[in-house]
């Protein structure tokens, strides 16, 4: 679909690009108003942010084997069985390379939400700030798919370190080429909005290759065991949908001018990636209690 034909398709609640070069970055901060539909962009993801950053400091600070028996009763039950991925006597198979991964999917998703959610804030201030920002927005996605996995190799392959390594290597090395293709210039236009989703898209099912190769080598079971595959299968799914709707800027396409403040293509993706980034969390704590808890870090005899 061309640029012309998308721009169309929402035909109010956009905020231009202000060309005072006097207007600070604070006029440009998140309203709450919604008179536009940046504002929902915005909070979407800033929130996300927040939870992922949220979640992180909770980890780090507030979990430890004593706190979690505690926390089985009252309102804080819901938290008992949040994973702890670091080192400590009531769990000595666990290692900092746990610690690593769990640290990785936290910021990788902060990163990636805080950066859209930055985008929306500020893209209005000037042209050469939304030129910056977009491209930050960009890098976020790459950041958050690549790192999303880091755990969750880490858990497919627990008992094969020399195949974990590998294909953390290959995907940082297709992460670094994806960013290459959507930051050049040319590929930023609105004309290449199609192209760069499909590059997105293609980067996020590269995932097919490390769990085919661990359903061949454990099988579907034991891969199945080790890294939640219905979780992570369904983070990549809605990953999936969320892109080619953008891609395809569905529904707004089909009623131009009825979902300009809710219910664009942008939203829908926005909200997608906040579940798929929960659904694959769901994915690496499940391998986490697999091999910490029901195996106690012990491999299988093949």
């Amino acid at each position: 679909m061309s640029s012309r034909t998308g721009a169309k398709t929402i035909i109010t609640s956009v905020r231009a690009i202000d060309k005072r070069s006097s207007r600070t970055m604070l006029a440009s901060r998140p309203s709450l108003e919604f008179t536009t539909r940046r504002p929902t962009l915005q909070w979407t993801h800033l929130i996300g942010a927040i939870v992922a950053i949220g979640s992180l400091l909770y980890l780090v600070m507030a979990i430890t084997p004593h706190e979690r028996s505690r926390h089985r009763q009252g309102w804080l039950a819901p938290l008992a069985g949040i994973p702890y991925p670091f080192p400590s006597a009531a769990q000595p198979s666990v290692t900092w390379i746990d610690s690593f991964g769990f640290g990785v999917f936290f910021v990788s998703a902060a990163t990636c939400l805080g950066f859209s959610a930055s985008f929306h804030a500020l893209g209005c201030h000037s042209k050469e700030v939304a030129h910056r920002w977009n491209n930050f927005d960009y890098v976020g996605i790459v950041v958050l798919i690549s790192g999303t996995f880091v755990p969750a190799v880490r858990y497919g392959f627990f008992c094969d370190p020399h195949l974990r390594n590998l294909y953390i290597t290959l995907i940082y090395s297709a992460a670094l080429f994806t960013a290459y293709t959507v930051l050049a210039p040319h590929a930023k236009t609105p004309e290449f909005r199609r192209f760069r989703a499909w590059v997105f898209i293609a980067l996020g099912t590269s995932a097919v290759f490390p769990v085919g190769h661990a359903v061949l080598r454990y099988g579907f079971e034991g891969a199945s065991n080790g890294i939640a595959l219905p979780w992570l299968a369904l983070g990549g799914a809605l990953y999936i949908v969320g892109a080619v709707l953008y891609a395809e800027r569905c529904p707004e396409r089909f009623l131009p001018g009825q979902f300009d403040l809710f219910g664009s293509s942008h939203q829908i993706f926005h909200v997608l990636i906040i579940l798929a980034a929960a659904s694959h969390w769901a994915a690496i704590s499940e391998g986490f209690r697999y091999w910490h808890g029901e195996r106690g870090g012990v491999c299988p005899v093949r």
